[in-house]
């Protein structure tokens, strides 16, 4: 199931509870501690992963979307 979706379905209204998952904390922090050339790599190495419409793709396709729509404007704008 796509992360976004899994959160959209814990939501009562537009503020609602995002679900706690550890590979997401996981993704959050790398996408946040890293420098600016690790971010790149990170960030590079997730659109990598973007190929073939199948459950792997999904899956990380909605991964970027959670982290941008997970970050402040200024974060993006370092993203």
């Amino acid at each position: 199931m796509c992360v976004m979706q899994a959160i959209n379905q814990d939501k009562p209204g537009p503020q609602g509870n995002t679900m706690h998952q550890p590979s997401l904390d996981v993704f959050m922090r790398l996408a946040g501690d890293l420098d600016t050339e690790g971010r790149y790599l990170f960030l590079n190495a997730l659109a990598n992963q973007l190929r073939y419409p199948n459950n792997h793709t999904h899956y990380f396709s909605c991964i970027l979307l959670y982290l941008f729509n997970e970050t402040t404007q200024v974060e993006r704008h370092a993203l």
